[in-house]
């Protein structure tokens, strides 16, 4: 009996020697990890590492959207919404207090859903109407903005938001030792350009999109197009409601060879139907000129901060 006794203490001991062992193996790393986040944390707060922008495209669309959500916005003006075309613009040429969700690849549904969905609304929102409205709502961007879990370690730890992930930071801190503050005339942005640098690549790139505008919208199109426009009108309302916020309808011109195939126009009309200026503000059009871009519908960067300084003129001052 007493020999039972003592192999079963010796089993005791070895068991909890056991456990012990595994909970110190699992403790220490576990230590480390907090120890390199909060260690991170205080580097972030304290503005030693910046925030980068993004080094892919979805990427580049999180930052945006997450610095939207997360960020303080009491000294918000004005939030553009839109595709790549609006995505395009440089927000600190339209003004202070100015901030953009508008998504490459997207639609300005993604944008108005993010704004719908945030406490606080801003003064303006400017959305980008075109036939890019046809693309639906990235669902999955917006609801990992706002799952329960996440938005408050978000909030309140900016560590954990995309802009501060460990490899992005790096590879823009690189970057950003090439990068000047300097404000380029628009002879030196020029010399920088696609069209300039590689014109036949440019002149294959706008031929490519007057092939496609040149083709009549279809009865899919339309169908699309309406029926996210019934979609846009309701998350306009949403956001109007109880909140004094002025919404602007906008359209991003394009090289002037692509602005005039029939499928634009189509489009034009189509959205003016749609969005009729009874019930819907839309920016007037800019001054009569030639928009230049490196694909026919991308506004190359001088044209994009003449037209953001377009915007900054109708809609800030």
């Amino acid at each position: 009996m007493a020999a039972r006794n003592n192999l079963f203490i010796f089993n005791s001991s070895r068991y909890f020697m056991f456990i012990k062992f595994q909970l110190r193996s699992i403790l220490r790393p576990v230590l480390i990890f907090l120890f390199v986040m909060s260690f991170y944390q205080v580097l972030v707060s304290g503005g030693v590492l910046p925030a980068s922008d993004g080094i892919s495209l979805i990427q580049n669309n999180i930052v945006k959207a997450q610095r939207y959500v997360y960020q303080d916005n009491s000294d918000l003006k004005m939030v553009v919404v839109g595709s790549s075309l609006s995505a395009n613009l440089n927000v600190k040429d339209i003004g202070e207090g100015v901030k953009s969700i508008a998504l490459g690849g997207g639609a300005s549904q993604t944008g108005l859903e993010i704004v719908k969905r945030n406490r606080s609304k801003p003064p303006i929102v400017l959305v980008e109407i075109n036939d890019t409205i046809a693309r639906k709502v990235d669902l999955d961007l917006v609801n990992s903005l706002y799952n329960p879990v996440f938005y408050w370690l978000r909030l309140y730890l900016p560590v954990m938001r995309e802009e501060y992930r460990p490899v992005s930071v790096f590879v823009d801190a690189l970057k950003s030792r090439s990068k000047s503050d300097i404000k380029l005339s628009r002879e030196e942005l020029d010399k920088r350009e696609a069209r300039n640098l590689t014109p036949e690549l440019s002149k294959k790139g706008i031929q490519m999109a007057v092939d496609v505008e040149s083709k009549p919208l279809s009865a899919k199109d339309v169908e699309s197009i309406t029926k996210e426009a019934e979609f846009i009108k309701n998350q306009i309302a949403e956001i109007q409601k109880n909140s004094g916020t002025k919404v602007v309808l906008f359209d991003i011109p394009q090289e002037s060879v692509v602005d005039a195939q029939i499928r634009r126009k189509q489009v034009r009309e189509l959205v003016k139907q749609l969005f009729d200026s009874k019930s819907f503000e839309w920016l007037p059009p800019p001054p009569p000129r030639e928009w230049r871009t490196n694909d026919g519908i991308h506004l190359i960067r001088s044209d994009a901060r003449d037209f953001a300084e377009f915007l900054k003129d109708k809609l800030l001052r």
